[in-house]
């Protein structure tokens, strides 16, 4: 879930002309790369606990049949799950838009935000299992990034359960739509597969909450400095 938002919407009053600048193409090249921007420098957090228990024959089969077949056969695999989860949970889209209101298409999956929201998350996945090969320590160093990126969505209603409506969405697609060679590696790569988001959502949530409390001490901080700083009004000039 990585397009950054990059549109400034500001107030329309008979004196102010809206004046909205457009970046979707500085979106869609953060969407694919803002997962190698490395983490904050307090080192290690409680994500560190969360355990990688992918076994080498899950990882070999995830590898197997990830590009080759999943992809090829559901092309718009992200997109589709974007699309599903906004459906099941409406408020994920004013997340997504930031509550700009109405992103102005006649159909929500041409919306260009949403597009390369999509391509992020499916070139995320893609790197992690193809040119990562699946190591635990790669893989926790990118999923550890996720956390920070999406606190910007949380001034916009974003939570941590939106993830899980992610996460079973894209795994009912998966099931529902791809075709295996047999249907025992169909449920082994759905258990690697399942496998491994939840520990890439996991690590996430928890990258969230401790980069939130960071957030609201913060705040706390600056609120209180503030205060101190303020001059009593007498009335007088």
């Amino acid at each position: 879930m990585g397009c950054t938002q990059a549109k400034i919407r500001q107030d329309s009053t008979a004196d102010n002309e809206i004046n909205k600048k457009s970046t979707d193409s500085n979106d869609c090249l953060k969407a694919n790369h803002e997962f190698e921007r490395r983490p904050s420098a307090n080192s290690k957090t409680k994500s560190h606990l969360v355990k990688f228990t992918l076994t080498k024959e899950e990882k070999l089969i995830i590898q197997k049949y990830w590009e080759s077949t999943v992809l090829v056969q559901i092309p718009d695999l992200f997109l589709r799950t974007m699309l599903n989860s906004i459906k099941e949970s409406p408020k994920l889209l004013d997340v997504i838009n930031c509550r700009m209101g109405d992103p102005n298409i006649a159909e929500l999956s041409e919306w260009p935000k949403l597009k390369c929201m999509a391509k992020g998350n499916c070139n995320f996945f893609t790197k992690q299992i193809v040119e990562n090969h699946l190591e635990e320590s790669l893989v926790r160093k990118d999923s550890e990034v996720l956390g920070a990126i999406h606190i910007q969505y949380s001034p916009y209603g974003f939570k941590p359960t939106f993830l899980d409506i992610w996460h079973s969405n894209i795994l009912k697609l998966i099931k529902e739509e791809v075709k295996f060679d047999c249907e025992n590696n169909q449920e082994k790569f759905l258990n690697a597969f399942t496998k491994l988001a939840h520990f890439l959502i996991t690590i996430l949530i928890v990258e969230y909450e401790d980069h939130m409390k960071s957030v609201r001490l913060h705040d706390r901080e600056v609120s209180r400095s503030q205060n101190d700083g303020i001059i009593p009004c007498t009335g007088e000039f």
